[in-house]
């Protein structure tokens, strides 16, 4: 029986991947390094660290300057994150309250981004448990985030869902001995074979619920 259950944030409770890749895109375009948008895909799903030392190798600078200059273009940019929010999310959050499941985030996002989507999704308040991954040395698809998730909604992990998109993030909760179930991207086609469950959307979350109730 499920008691808990961690959400990845990005390309699962808000649909973010392909503008944060569209942005990193225009990024580059910026400052006259040509890149095919494909190229960019494996982005998805990682930390801050790993795109600043693209960058960084792309310009041809140190991984400082680079941060710099992010954080200089991102300055301009607004994201609508209620408008990027996933269908059903709203209601697979009230189901998982009405049910005392436990409800955990695991992004690789920094915090500052990740509280920022949930207070303006207006969601923060369903959340036992919020991890960022820049709180590790590693993130995805190393498991210590989900190690440590678990630690803090305090249950076991047979009893714990874990919700995700990316191969890293699939990679991480499987590596964690959890149950993961994996939603499909039509953009990305992330390998997520290793997932215990591929669904089409969050409402399909329900249904695994409630097929393990004994």
């Amino acid at each position: 029986m499920i008691k808990g259950v961690i959400f990845d944030m990005d390309g699962v409770l808000i649909d973010s991947e392909v503008v944060y890749r569209n942005h990193m895109y225009e990024f580059l375009i910026r400052k006259k390094i040509e890149v095919e948008l494909s190229e960019l895909n494996f982005l998805a799903g990682s930390c801050d660290r790993v795109e600043s030392e693209y960058i960084a190798k792309k310009l041809n600078t140190s991984i400082q300057e680079a941060n710099e200059m992010k954080k200089a273009y991102y300055k301009e940019i607004t994201v609508d994150y209620p408008k990027l929010k996933k269908p059903y999310v709203n209601e697979l959050l009230d189901y998982l309250m009405s049910e005392n499941i436990k409800i955990g985030l695991a992004s690789s996002s920094k915090m500052e981004n990740i509280n920022r989507v949930l207070e303006e999704c207006k969601i923060k308040q369903y959340f036992t448990s919020i991890v960022s991954g820049e709180m590790f040395v590693e993130t995805k698809p190393n498991p210590e985030i989900y190690h440590y998730s678990v630690r803090a909604i305090n249950l076991n992990k047979e009893d714990i869902l874990v919700v995700e998109d990316s191969n890293y993030g699939v990679q991480a909760g499987k590596a964690a001995g959890l149950k993961v179930a994996a939603v499909l991207d039509s953009v990305f086609k992330f390998d997520v074979e290793a997932a215990d469950y591929k669904i089409k959307s969050l409402q399909e979350v329900v249904e695994i619920i409630e097929s393990q109730k004994g």
